[in-house]
């Protein structure tokens, strides 16, 4: 079980090495896309078409396996990274040149059977659970008003063992969540009503984000037909794959969109809830909570802030931040597919920005 060790909840994308991802996709891309598909080294064979697939499907994968992580990852992300490697290499090799291509084709299928044979095994011990789930996250659901923490706290609550091994699994299960929530914000989510009321305060209404969002739908919908038109010429298997990614992105882009209109900011008697979307999600105690206080940092300079997280969205252009709610004390917060992320201030954009900051300042304890 020491495979699932990147599943502990301290994953952060800070254990990313982006630039030597970057350098290793580089390395290995760049110069094989030159002699497949541009053949600069002239007339390509089988034989050079098996170098491709090695150098796409094994090396590329294990470079960035082993060295573009800070910290060690699961297997399971291997087995990632070699399907894409297989998908790039089919798109890449041309028909002249894939005689050996089978042999990889059927390899990564019996190693994404073995997969899904452990996700099931997973599946089932989930369904086994279901029904204290489904209580756990009713109760947590009146603590904690938003979906993805609730149904977080609800998976912590239901799927904690008395071995810390079998623990690992929760971040899994987190990953779950986004999933669950993307499929029903997008879904089954048009005919809910956002909360109202004194506590509630929403930050999607002043601005120009919904103008951005109807850009990206439809950005994506004309993406998704031209890169299948595009891939099917190279691979009918491979076209298909990446417009199911496509659409499954596509989902995620109008569910994050439904999730913010009806997910505003609670304030409660316990602290502060949010839920940005599916993007990120937490709750700051009020114990936590210093203040409220103008922000000048410029958006360029939020962006940069690694110690933050901001409720604000933008237009094509991003707009200044008006405030910032200081804490006394780091916390961590929930980012998609349950990765944390340590935070000592949040940046706020309201709506309604004198009430909001007006009701904070009534509810924080004095120093």
């Amino acid at each position: 079980m020491e495979g699932w060790g990147w599943m502990t909840a301290t994953f952060s994308l800070q254990h990313i090495a982006w630039k030597r991802i970057l350098f290793f996709l580089l390395l290995i891309i760049v110069p094989n896309y030159l002699v497949m598909r541009m053949q600069l080294a002239g007339p390509i064979d089988d034989r050079i078409g098996l170098a491709t697939a090695i150098d796409l499907t094994i090396i590329l994968p294990l470079l960035i396996y082993f060295f573009g992580f800070r910290k060690r990852m699961s297997w399971l992300l291997l087995c990632a990274l070699i399907f894409w490697g297989l998908i790039l290499a089919n798109w890449m090799i041309p028909g002249g040149a894939d005689a050996y291509l089978s042999y990889f084709n059927h390899s990564v299928i019996v190693l994404e059977a073995g997969v899904i044979f452990l996700e099931l095994v997973l599946f089932i011990a989930i369904v086994k659970r279901f029904p204290t789930l489904i209580k756990n996250y009713k109760q947590d659901k009146a603590d904690h008003h938003h979906f993805l923490l609730s149904f977080s706290k609800a998976i912590q609550r239901t799927f904690t063992f008395s071995n810390p091994r079998l623990n690992k699994f929760q971040l899994t299960l987190r990953i779950l969540a986004t999933d669950i929530a993307a499929i029903y914000y997008s879904l089954f989510s048009w005919k809910k009503k956002p909360p109202v009321g004194a506590n509630a305060f929403t930050f999607h209404k002043d601005g120009g984000y919904q103008a951005v969002f109807l850009m990206l739908v439809h950005a994506m919908v004309l993406e998704i037909i031209a890169v299948h038109v595009m891939v099917a010429q190279y691979s009918h298997v491979a076209a298909w794959v990446i417009t199911a990614l496509d659409i499954y992105t596509l989902l995620f882009i109008i569910s994050d969109y439904q999730a913010i209109r009806l997910s505003p900011v609670v304030l409660d008697e316990s602290g502060v809830h949010f839920q940005k979307g599916i993007r990120v999600y937490g709750f700051i105690p009020w114990e936590m909570v210093r203040g409220v206080e103008q922000n000048s940092q410029t958006p360029e300079e939020v962006g940069k802030d690694k110690q933050s997280i901001a409720l604000a969205l933008h237009g094509l252009e991003k707009d200044p931040i008006p405030y910032v709610l200081e804490l006394k004390d780091s916390v961590k917060v929930h980012q998609i597919f349950g990765i944390k992320k340590t935070v000592d201030r949040i940046y706020l954009k309201m709506d309604d920005p004198q009430k909001f900051n007006e009701s904070i300042n009534q509810k924080i304890s004095p120093e």
